[in-house]
């Protein structure tokens, strides 16, 4: 497939929004603060998360 179709496109597009809006730290670390129980939040650096290009890991 050409990257011209590529883009035209998309076979799923809700992981195309999730990995397009998390893919940015400052919208993954609000995903993770609002979301994760305050127990876990005790136990992680959300400050030291680091995006990997085909996974997210903190």
């Amino acid at each position: 497939m050409t990257d011209e179709k590529k883009t035209a496109w998309v076979s799923n597009p809700n992981d195309k929004l999730f990995r397009d809006t998390y893919s940015d730290k400052e919208n993954a670390r609000s995903l993770l603060y609002h979301r994760l129980p305050d127990k876990v939040l005790k136990q992680v650096d959300l400050n030291t998360q680091e995006i990997s290009k085909d996974s997210f890991i903190l």
